[in-house]
């Protein structure tokens, strides 16, 4: 396996990128890796580092990249937006076309919100073949008060009670100010984008195949709103991976995700023998 880290650039920016190669020759599949949001990001980052390993391994050329406003890429966290990440992955899957031009088949692959990346990229290009969406965000604005609620819970720890409740914090959003959110400055563009996106709305503009795979720590029934995204979609199948949420601040720090790792790569055509 071969690795090379370099910046991609993108109308006179920097997007950071790790391309992970086969050993033995040219690629003709290709993997493209969107990372969730935030804190998310840092807490997966090992997992991510390890699937495209795995991937390369296996035969396929992956990209990973930061996008802009995280990581080594350029901008800071409250100058990008939704559009600048689903802009980001489009150029990382010119790249790895660039860079390997071998590779006629690539997958978007993207955790929580790098999954409506994903989905919102593919929907855009006639060249994806297929989403892998790791316990997608399906609906954007539950997503993001979900997000403000961390807000919400640093007040109380400071505090010991709710100084700005969130219809506070989305008001002073729109007067264009951030909020604060696990250190990372939430803006008004980041926001209303995210919480505008439908994983519904944005999959049937895509062709290609979809593998959506649920996450649980346990035995779980299949989450009817991923279920729904599904139904009367013969491209789209619903899998389940047992893991711990390792996108969080948990106890265990996941250097990988074997049962994750095990469905995705099924769910790619990989066999014992490889891809």
């Amino acid at each position: 396996m071969h690795e090379d880290y370099r910046y991609l650039d993108l109308d006179g920016e920097r997007i950071f990128a790790g391309l992970h190669l086969p050993q033995a020759g040219p690629a003709g599949r290709g993997v493209v890796m969107c990372h969730p949001l935030g804190e998310e990001k840092l807490w997966s980052h090992r997992v991510f580092v390890s699937f495209a390993r795995d991937l390369a391994a296996a035969g396929f050329a992956v990209m990973r990249f930061d996008c802009r406003g995280e990581g080594d890429s350029d901008r800071e966290f409250e100058q990008s937006d939704l559009e600048s990440r689903v802009q980001d992955a489009s150029r990382a899957v010119d790249a790895l076309r660039e860079l390997q031009p071998s590779v006629s088949d690539v997958t978007l692959l993207g955790l929580r919100l790098g999954a409506s990346v994903a989905a919102a990229t593919a929907a855009r290009r006639a060249d994806i073949a297929r989403l892998l969406l790791w316990d997608p965000v399906a609906d954007g604005d539950a997503y993001m008060q979900s997000f403000l609620r961390l807000n919400l819970m640093y007040q109380m720890s400071i505090h010991r009670r709710v100084v700005e409740n969130r219809d506070a914090l989305v008001a002073r959003l729109g007067k264009g100010e951030t909020v604060n959110i696990e250190g990372y400055e939430l803006a008004d563009p980041l926001f209303r984008q995210v919480s505008a996106f439908r994983l519904r709305d944005t999959l049937p503009a895509f062709n290609g195949e979809t593998v959506i795979v649920q996450i649980n720590q346990g035995d779980a029934p299949p989450k009817p709103d991923l279920m729904e995204l599904c139904e009367g979609n013969p491209r789209c199948r619903l899998e389940s991976a047992q893991e711990e949420p390792f996108w969080k601040e948990i106890k265990t720090l996941y250097q990988r995700a074997p049962d994750l790792t095990r469905v995705s790569l099924a769910a790619l055509g990989v066999t014992a023998a490889g891809a």
